[in-house]
């Protein structure tokens, strides 16, 4: 970059304007010319014209301090301009045509496979009492729904035994007693097999068998023998793997175009080569603030048990947004309340325009309104054009020199 420009470039940030102006008097330097055609005349040379403004933001309401911002938030007006040819050349300037595009983009974005949160099952005894006896006693076991896990002593299981057997021998109130009984120890979750050991043997039984509400994996215990527990007392968590969930992260600005139903591919490193095609099940409501991310759910049949929880995936998620016009990162300026581009409306004359912007696509993104297809957008040297139309906006609204002799406001 040359040293003039780089001027230029400083004097804009700092004072705002004048920028273009300031290469009026580097004429031992050679300007980059823009792809666009620039036929000035010489009469042209060292002349910026004030067209017609972008309206500025509706002032704060006095009466109301609440509506007041501070000068720091206010958005400084801009109006279009006139740059002769001479200077456009020598400031860089390049212009960019906004045509529509049929725009597919392929999103990649990382994964986490996780246990489904519908066929997980915690045990907690539901009566307090002593583990007699552990058959379920290591991590990583798998076990079937109605499998014995524990065995429970407990004074109250004993009593309610004791209680039923005695009841049933005192004629019909004490059958209801009994009934009572037996509907206590269901509860409590006794196993189906005890309860009907009792009632055919009549003997009570020292401890009981807590069965696996469940089929699955143990992937937490806590349950010991020996030990006392307590309904609230976390004992095993049990989690059927034959089906997973795997979550992606969506960046902010992708989230707007995934939808439930959406195709993606699934890669994982534990089988290079592998790919799993499948569908977003579920976008979830929120992101999380710490990495500005929201996820999406893909469900996985996984029978064969290659899908563990923890592992790392890749996912692809293939778009198709249509015909749609996009516009170059490089064409958008943010002032901090809204994006604009500078459109060339004739070979010297600029333009801004609000703009309303869609999803990024690649190194553009999409446009929904504030220009068409055909419009040619600065893409180079926008700061400069920038600059000098807040500053020429202001000299306007301060009744300052709006152009030279000559040349009027457009």
């Amino acid at each position: 970059m040359r040293t003039g420009f780089a001027f230029a470039a400083v004097v804009a940030v700092a004072l705002g304007g004048a920028a273009i102006a300031r290469y009026q008097g580097d004429e031992g330097h050679e300007g980059h010319e823009g792809h666009e055609g620039h036929e000035a005349h010489e009469g042209h040379q060292g002349q910026v014209v004030v067209a017609p403004a972008l309206p500025p933001p509706a002032a704060p309401n006095k009466h109301h301090p609440a509506a007041t911002t501070s000068t720091a938030l206010r958005e400084e007006p801009r109006v279009a301009i006139e740059v002769p040819a001479v200077q456009l050349s020598r400031i860089g300037l390049l212009t960019a045509h906004l045509e529509t595009q049929h725009v597919t983009p392929s999103l990649r974005t990382v994964a986490l496979v996780q246990v489904d949160e519908r066929r997980e099952a915690h045990v907690h005894t539901r009566v307090a009492g002593f583990i007699d006896e552990i058959l379920v006693s290591a991590v990583g076991q798998p076990v079937k729904k109605g499998q014995i896990l524990y065995r429970l002593y407990s004074p109250e299981l004993v009593s309610t035994q004791q209680e039923y057997l005695a009841g049933r021998e005192q004629g019909e109130i004490g059958r209801r007693v009994a009934a009572a009984a037996l509907e206590r120890l269901a509860l409590w979750g006794v196993s189906p097999r005890d309860i009907a050991t009792l009632r055919e043997t009549g003997t009570v039984q020292h401890s009981l068998a807590i069965e696996s509400p469940a089929s699955g994996v143990v992937v937490e215990k806590a349950a010991a023998q020996g030990i006392y527990a307590t309904p609230d007392m976390h004992l095993y968590r049990i989690v059927d793997l034959s089906t997973v969930w795997v979550v992606a992260a969506l960046y902010e600005s992708d989230i707007s175009i995934v939808k439930r139903g959406d195709a993606v591919d699934i890669e994982l490193p534990s089988e290079p080569g592998k790919v799993i095609h499948a569908t977003i099940s579920y976008i979830y409501p929120e992101i999380d603030a710490a990495t500005r991310t929201g996820k999406a759910r893909i469900e996985l049949s996984n029978a064969d048990g290659a899908l563990k929880p923890g592992m790392y995936a890749a996912v692809s998620i293939a778009k198709d947004l249509g015909d749609v016009l996009v516009a170059p990162a490089d064409a958008i300026i943010d002032t901090g309340t809204r994006k604009i581009m500078f459109v060339r409306t004739s070979a010297t004359r600029f333009e801004p325009r609000a703009v309303l912007l869609g999803p990024r696509v690649g190194e553009g993104f999409v446009v929904a309104s504030g220009v068409a297809a055909g419009d040619d957008v600065v893409v180079r040297a926008g700061f400069l054009i920038d600059a000098e139309s807040r500053l020429q906006a202001a000299l306007k609204s301060g009744g300052g020199p709006q152009g030279h002799a000559g040349h009027g406001g457009g």
